[in-house]
């Protein structure tokens, strides 16, 4: 006997088709983060009871801090990123002061040999009594006498605000006693501001790294070559980028904003291939129009080739020197202001407008850098002069003539021959 079927109730059907996407929606926004909860609460308990079983059974006697410090770094290894980073309390002032562009010392700045070549002008060292010269006897009572700048650097950091006591000589031989309190000091993350070519109007500026200083240090160096080219204008920008390996992403965004007109910097293309995009500033590109040569060596990386693939791919410059690092990532950063510690890992890759991605060395298959449009082959031996050269800072006009009748070697200093700045020159004036 044949099975009646009985017609289906639209009802019915509604009914099943509410509770299949209730359970999906339970399943999801319900059972997931349950599970995950749960999972992760586990994962926490282990660690916990870890850290309590430490702490009560080892041979010697631990500190709290220092173990959960330590868990966190160990597991910051096991990514086996070779940009990652753990920041513990020892770096975290030099963190912050790379970060910021900005350091906390007494504001002088030293030779090599740790001798004072000039204070900050208006600062607190200058206003007690420390002149181009001078040299460190003691530091809170410490002997620095033989001491060099690395050494001197850091034992004349510190906290903001906190008083060092300083025992001073003066090139005459008189010893005098200076009280400094420590305060915020620039870094100078740009370098060598001058004219190439006075008559045409070509400068050149060199930007050491990005930090949330930079772009104020870009605009003040820009007004001084509008100031001392032919007719109070810049004809045309070497921009040098040797040596950078980068910094604050927002930084290198910032001297972008000057050459471009809130068109795409670059994406980030995150986990999940999720991606967001960054873009210049509108309305602060006053050069935008000045003809631009970059300069970049095989130490160009991160921050400085993001700035150099937006510029070329706009077609507002061209690349002289050697390829660069390849260093196209992006790291999170993240601040664990109760165990005083921060971690630094790889979170995703920069590409540059036209989507391709800049890093080289994570993934064998990617080529990674930015290939010079001019190739150019700088000798071992004329780069560390170079270098140098980069890294030196002029003295301030008000101890110029002081500094340079104490220390002849700088006011003699000269520029090392640079057959990439050379050429870079050469490629601007012909196309004047």
């Amino acid at each position: 006997m044949p099975i009646k079927q009985r017609p289906l109730d639209p009802r019915s059907i509604a009914f099943g088709v509410f509770w299949a996407v209730a359970v999906m929606l339970s399943v999801r926004f319900l059972l997931a983060p349950w599970i995950d909860l749960n999972t992760r609460e586990r994962h926490e308990q282990i660690l916990a009871q870890a850290h309590a079983t430490i702490l009560q059974h080892s041979l010697e006697q631990q500190d709290p801090s220092d173990l959960m410090r330590s868990a966190a770094e160990g597991m910051l290894m096991s990514l086996e990123d070779p940009y990652a980073s753990f920041v513990g309390p020892e770096q975290m002032r030099r963190f912050n002061e790379d970060s910021s562009g900005t350091l906390v010392g007494i504001g002088v700045m030293l030779n090599g040999l740790g001798t004072v070549l000039y204070p900050q002008p208006d600062g607190l060292a200058e206003a007690a009594g420390i002149r181009p010269g001078d040299r460190f006897l003691e530091v809170d009572g410490l002997d620095v006498s033989d001491w060099m700048m690395d050494q001197l650097t850091e034992v004349l950091r510190g906290e903001m605000g906190s008083e060092v006591n300083l025992l001073m000589k003066h090139p005459d031989d008189t010893v005098y006693e200076a009280l400094v309190k420590r305060s915020k000091v620039p870094t100078l993350t740009v370098g060598d501001v001058r004219l190439l070519d006075e008559q045409a109007g070509i400068g050149h500026v060199h930007i050491r790294s990005f930090a949330g200083t930079t772009a104020d240090e870009f605009e003040r160096a820009m007004w001084r070559l509008n100031g001392a080219a032919p007719d109070g204008k810049l004809k045309a920008l070497v921009l040098d980028l040797r040596w950078n390996i980068g910094g604050q992403l927002s930084s290198a965004i910032a001297i972008l904003s000057f050459f471009l007109d809130g068109e795409l910097v670059c994406s980030l293309e995150g986990r999940n291939h999720t991606s967001e995009q960054r873009f210049s500033a509108r309305g602060k590109a006053v050069y935008k129009d000045l003809p631009i040569v970059l300069v970049v060596n095989e130490w160009s990386a991160s921050g400085s080739e993001v700035l150099a693939a937006a510029l070329r791919e706009r077609g507002k410059a061209v690349l002289v020197g050697a390829r660069t690092y390849g260093k196209g990532i992006y790291q999170q950063v993240y601040d664990f202001e109760k165990g005083n510690f921060v971690l630094k890992f790889t979170a995703g890759y920069y590409t540059t407008p036209s989507g391709r991605i800049l890093e080289g060395h994570l993934n064998p298959s990617l080529v990674g850098g930015l290939e010079a449009d001019i190739p150019v082959r700088t000798l071992a031996e004329n780069s560390a002069g170079i270098r140098a050269w980069l890294r030196l800072n002029p003295p301030p006009s008000r101890f110029r003539d002081e500094v340079y009748a104490m220390f002849p070697a700088i006011r003699d200093a000269q520029p090392p021959d640079d057959l990439a700045l050379e050429t870079a020159l050469r490629l601007m004036q012909s196309s004047l």
